[in-house]
């Protein structure tokens, strides 16, 4: 296809190490590979960004921001653009995104929507979430010429995805999350890090990776912490990789529910160096809960051949499944404990044979290369779609 002018929108983007994100990182940085004009607009984050190509990054101070919503009114200034693709959830740059679509010199865009999750949310915060929901995020589906969406089965969970796949099924386009097969490979402990961390050498260990801020409190790494205090095997090992305000939280449960010196606190691990931790663990585990919809660091532990325990739950089951890994209730310790000892219990072979079925499935499905082809497919539907609405407007 002909080179594009596309602006990406999105709430985080590294090094912010949420996934929503790091996706975007990829599209961005691999779309300017194949030479398309590509620009990401997104909030000032602390840290060292990583390297975007030859994309070019805004960081915009914003006006606000509340979390991980920015206010940022430029967005509702952009043109010049052939695809506008954001990022939902994105508070205030979908208003913002609306109500630029008024101006006549920025209806030309195709309008893409790449769907993550819902917002959900406790006491006020959830109530104001819901509300969003029921109001914003409906008419934000309504305009978008195309909506990604990461699952069928995550899609039917969400009531206004669920009415755009029954009403208008040409625009919904399944784009599951992408990993990089090269990098998260299967591999020996090199650094040494089990080592470092005092894990005996006969130990079975389960990695688990989240952001531990309030704003992915869904992952529940309280629950792995329940679970591996409830194993029958004392020689599960639990390493957390993740940072953020919730972590000593996290270090007290483990201590007072009497596996401290099982559970290792990495704190926050830049993604590069994320491949070495997957390596130092012999399976992946992943109690999390809506609005999780689907992962990446499930296919990232995949690619690198670990067996993987996740909670049961529309999105997530188009990534797992008996072949790759166990399945498990939502919110049920006791069987993610059974889930673990079952993968302790399988031995060397049986956790491999399963990581190997998890390593082809994201060469498969989830390598970047076959991704950014079908992104361009989308597009290319989109700009399509765009050009008939605005010949039927004439």
């Amino acid at each position: 296809m002909p080179p594009l002018r596309i602006a990406h929108l999105t709430a985080t983007f590294p090094p912010y190490p949420g996934g929503a994100g790091n996706t975007c990182y990829r599209f961005a940085k691999g779309q300017a590979e194949r030479g398309h004009h590509v620009e990401v607009f997104t909030a000032a984050a602390d840290g060292t960004p990583p390297d975007p190509g030859a994309a070019i990054v805004h960081r915009i101070d914003p006006a606000m921001a509340i979390g991980n919503a920015p206010l940022i009114p430029k967005l509702a200034r952009l043109e010049g653009f052939d695809v506008v693709h954001l990022h939902y959830p994105f508070i205030f740059g979908s208003e913002l995104t609306l109500l630029g679509r008024l101006r006549r010199r920025a209806r030309g865009a195709a309008l893409v929507v790449h769907y993550k999750n819902r917002l959900l949310g406790n006491g006020p915060r959830g109530v104001m979430f819901e509300t969003y929901e029921r109001t914003v995020a409906p008419a934000l589906i309504h305009a978008a010429d195309r909506i990604l969406v990461l699952s069928p089965d995550h899609a039917r969970s969400v009531p206004y995805l669920a009415r755009a796949l029954a009403r208008t099924p040409e625009r919904v386009i399944e784009m599951p999350n992408g990993v990089d097969t090269v990098t998260f490979s299967p591999g020996a402990d090199d650094t040494g890090l089990r080592d470092r961390l005092g894990i005996p050498a006969g130990a079975v260990v389960a990695a688990f990776v989240a952001t531990l801020d309030r704003a992915h409190h869904f992952k529940r790494v309280d629950l792995a912490i329940e679970a591996l205090a409830r194993t029958r095997n004392r020689d599960l090992h639990l390493l957390v990789a993740g940072g953020g305000e919730l972590l000593d939280g996290f270090r007290s449960q483990a201590a007072a529910a009497g596996v401290g010196g099982r559970v290792h606190f990495l704190g926050r691990v830049p993604h590069g160096e994320l491949p070495a931790v997957l390596r130092a663990a012999d399976l992946f585990v992943l109690t999390t809960e809506p609005p999780e919809s689907f992962g990446i660091v499930l296919i990232e532990a995949m690619a690198c051949g670990l067996p993987a325990i996740a909670t049961d739950y529309p999105g997530v089951r188009a990534v797992v499944d008996d072949a790759v890994g166990i399945l498990i209730p939502p919110g049920d310790s006791a069987a993610a404990a059974e889930a673990l000892d079952r993968l302790d219990d399988a031995g060397v072979d049986g956790r491999e044979r399963l990581g190997a079925a998890g390593r082809a499935q994201a060469e498969r499905l989830w390598a970047w290369p076959a991704l950014l082809d079908r992104m361009d497919a989308a597009y290319a539907e989109a700009i399509e779609a765009r050009r008939e609405k605005l010949g039927e407007a004439a």
